[in-house]
């Protein structure tokens, strides 16, 4: 009698529930906090697929992100991002929906707008180039930012596979121009701020000198090898930020106000000068493929023009017509930027600007939130060069229509800023 009464009495000990596969899953153990949980690895390997997509043109010739794999990734990423969110949901470790809006509210809008005005175009307009993909990858960012693991000891961890998948995938794409240079094709064409700032974050992820060496070394082969104007002008920032990072760590916190004027100054110096030396000797340089490029620009700012606020509402196709010989081809604007101009208008570019300027003042609060924390501020220095690096090779290529590149951007910058939002947390939890 008293054993049935412990068994099912009102003093009774009730089990705790047991957790699902997911939770399990994706659930913090402290015998894993030295690596990755299961559905994290999922997502590295689908980041993994989109990287490999990307560098295609260097490593086997093609580019498959112009064939029917151009969505592969995202095929993949779809059950792997559900899956890991529906772990870190039930072991309640997400960041809150509304810390993670203000950091990017302005880019989830511009994704919304260009996916109502795309659908709109393509279903009844029957137009068959259209910015669904880029609202679609762009509406992800959010979700990657809140994916990121809740124990902030675990950052580092994230920074070192981060970081490491970064530069297999700059070393192939390398290795790939190497091998392709007697042909002279530019292989690393819009993929440079890539493939160089994993050389960037090997720089500042090692503190061996002869690394630092090595990576400026890779640095430099990557874009004298691909011999286009972007990589240059990405080399150049590369060595300019850790000549100014150099002095700025070095000094006293008094005199680093005086030194960042300077700083600023001597850049804008540099950069004169170098326009000054490019016109000089332009016949010798890239040519950027102005005749392609400067009709494309005239014909996007002639749009806007005609409907400056929201430009076409993304209710128009994505190309632009070209004449090249007898024939009449399609293209999209060499602008990203130029593009969310001209069908967003002023408030699809306002949203752009703001959004994505939001994400590097987060970022840049992550790096100065870390300085002392080795990799991690490695880590997020890389990205934070990343971020202005992919603004200008999409300033001047159409890239934010290309699948894997835009996961490998929107990923990238969304993991990131997550893990930013867990340091910031950290260190103002620290404070109080």
């Amino acid at each position: 009698m008293s054993t049935l009464l412990q068994r099912f009495g009102p003093g009774r000990r009730v089990p705790a529930p047991r957790r699902g596969p997911a939770q399990r899953l994706a659930a913090p153990s402290l015998t894993q906090q030295s690596g990755l949980h299961f559905t994290e690895w999922l997502l590295i390997g689908v980041l993994s697929v989109a990287y490999l997509l990307s560098i295609s043109q260097p490593l086997f010739g093609i580019q498959l992100h112009l064939t029917l794999l151009n969505h592969f990734a995202l095929l993949l990423l779809g059950p792997a991002l559900a899956l890991h969110l529906v772990g870190v949901l039930l072991n309640r470790a997400s960041i809150p929906l509304s810390t993670i809006l203000a950091h990017c509210w302005p880019l989830v809008l511009l994704a919304l707008f260009a996916l109502v005005g795309s659908s709109v175009a393509k279903w009844e307009y029957k137009q068959p180039d259209t910015y669904i993909s880029f609202g679609v990858y762009l509406l992800l960012l959010p979700l990657y930012m809140a994916v990121v693991p809740a124990q902030v000891e675990r950052v580092a961890v994230w920074a070192k596979v981060l970081l490491g998948l970064w530069l297999v995938a700059s070393l192939a794409a390398l290795a790939g121009e190497v091998a392709g240079f007697a042909s002279r094709v530019a292989s690393l064409h819009e993929i440079e701020y890539l493939v160089i700032c994993g050389f960037f974050g090997l720089y500042y992820a090692s503190p061996s000198k002869a690394i630092k060496l090595l990576a400026l070394l890779l640095m430099t082969a990557a874009a004298l090898l691909n011999q286009k104007l972007t990589g240059y002008i990405i080399l150049t920032l590369a060595l300019v930020h850790i000549l100014a990072a150099a002095g700025w760590r070095r000094l006293p916190q008094q005199t680093r106000p005086v030194y960042a004027v300077v700083a600023v100054l001597l850049t804008a110096a540099l950069a004169a000068l170098l326009t000054t030396l490019y016109f000089e000797f332009r016949p010798f340089l890239p040519s950027g493929n102005a005749h392609v490029r400067l009709p494309l620009y005239e014909a996007a700012l002639r749009q806007f023009v005609l409907s400056p606020v929201w430009g076409t509402a993304f209710l128009d196709g994505s190309g632009e017509g070209y004449r090249e010989a007898a024939r009449l081809l399609n293209i999209p604007t060499h602008s990203d930027v130029l593009d969310v101009l001209k069908h967003g208008g002023l408030i699809g570019l306002t949203l752009f600007v703001a959004g994505y300027g939001m994400l590097f003042v987060l970022l840049n609060r992550a790096v100065s939130a870390t300085r002392t924390l080795g990799i991690s501020n490695a880590y997020f220095v890389a990205v934070r060069f990343f971020l202005v690096t992919a603004a200008l090779t999409f300033a001047i290529n159409p890239i934010l229509l290309k699948g894997p590149f835009l996961i490998v951007i929107w990923g990238n910058l969304g993991l990131a800023a997550g893990l930013a939002l867990r340091v910031l947390a950290s260190k103002a939890g620290e404070k109080t």
